[in-house]
């Protein structure tokens, strides 16, 4: 019999959402000998830097492929659109980039932000919507998981870019890694972000007292599973 082998696609907008979103969920599937891909949308070159602008954009794919070395991520790859354009225009486009990257990669799990991008990015937000749209065509071959902070951590957060949605409850929460052994890992990638040391400073400052965890519902299973009376909260993406 053929071994599966287990694959996990992370699809992000920038350069940076790898680590300091669920850098350590990746880190701990990268460890354990799952095949991890990271698809991202830009080069980030809108991110606020002290470097010159025309510099950016490739600094910061430097810092993704340094970062994701560290999280033991196998490849990398760019959509090649620039930050802050993602749009409903582009959303049919977007989303054929990633029906392609899911075609060849055949992942058993994706996934990506929340349908309020996390902290209501408008990248975050198109590309919670469009990796979305592509994977409601293939729930049979695989599971997406949205990835978010609990309500308890969020209501904290206060000017971020305007107004940060309210996290996920408690009763939303269908996954919980336990990233404690992978949380310098994900830390040490969080510092290949030279150009974005702002936040890498504010988002270890914020998790401080918080538990080495990270959390995900998921997106289109989760009403099978409570009506099978299995509706525990698991510790496992590749349940």
């Amino acid at each position: 019999m053929q071994k599966l082998f287990k694959k996990l696609l992370a699809v992000i907008a920038h350069p940076d959402d790898e680590s300091f979103g669920f850098g350590g969920t990746l880190a701990k599937y990268a460890r354990e000998g799952v095949e991890v891909h990271v698809l991202c949308a830009t080069r980030g070159e809108e991110g606020q830097t002290m470097l010159a602008r025309n510099k950016l954009g490739k600094a910061r794919e430097q810092e993704l492929l340094t970062a994701s070395k560290i999280l033991g991520v196998a490849k990398v790859e760019f959509m090649d659109y620039r930050d802050g354009t993602l749009c409903n225009g582009l959303y049919h486009e977007i989303a054929a980039k990633i029906e392609a990257k899911i075609k060849s990669f055949k992942p058993q799990v994706v996934v990506t932000f929340d349908q309020n991008g996390i902290s209501g990015h408008i990248d975050h937000i198109t590309i919670a919507l469009t990796t979305t749209y592509v994977c409601q065509k293939y729930t049979e071959q695989l599971k997406l998981y949205y990835f978010g902070r609990p309500e308890e951590y969020t209501r904290n957060m206060q000017d971020y870019f305007i107004y940060f949605p309210p996290g996920f409850k408690k009763s939303e929460i269908d996954v919980v890694i336990d990233i404690s052994k992978d949380y310098d890992t994900r830390v040490a990638a969080m510092h290949a972000h030279k150009t974005q040391m702002h936040d890498v400073a504010r988002i270890l400052k914020a998790e401080k007292d918080r538990p080495r965890e990270d959390h995900f519902v998921e997106v289109f299973k989760k009403t099978l599973r409570l009506r099978s009376g299995q509706g525990s909260v698991k510790k496992d993406l590749f349940y």
